[in-house]
């Protein structure tokens, strides 16, 4: 699987590999209690902003969309559409981090999306 790629190759490959995980992860750990994970996400954008006719959908469908995302980057299946799709989940948590004034996690979610970034910048480096 690993054997003829080059070294830059490989990095990426694993760096895919590892935020599959990543992803797949903070989706399945959620799904036991999503009520409770759904209620924590209300409660913490009560004060805010941001109406919970967005929080609530937008709570019940992060999971899945965590899930999904992961699955798809550990099989390596429509990787770069995958990635567009984790850009597009990391600017929504962007948004609601802000809405809530949690800059250490808009910080950290930014640190997401700069990974994502060299991901797809060196995606085709799995190829050469």
């Amino acid at each position: 699987m690993f054997k003829n790629l080059t070294n830059k190759g490989l990095a990426v490959a694993l760096l895919q590999l590892s935020f599959g995980i990543n992803y797949f992860f903070h989706g399945v750990v959620r799904l036991p209690k999503l009520s409770k994970f759904v209620a924590g996400m209300q409660a913490g954008f009560s004060e805010t902003l941001l109406p919970e006719l967005f929080v609530t959908p937008l709570a019940y469908i992060i999971p899945f969309a965590e899930i999904a995302i992961g699955v798809l980057l550990i099989i390596n299946k429509f990787a770069k559409q995958t990635i567009i799709a984790a850009f597009v989940l990391m600017n929504i948590l962007v948004v609601g981090s802000c809405f809530a004034e949690n800059w250490a996690n808009v910080g950290l979610q930014t640190t997401y999306i700069g990974f994502l970034f060299l991901l797809l910048f060196f995606l085709n480096e799995k190829e050469a």
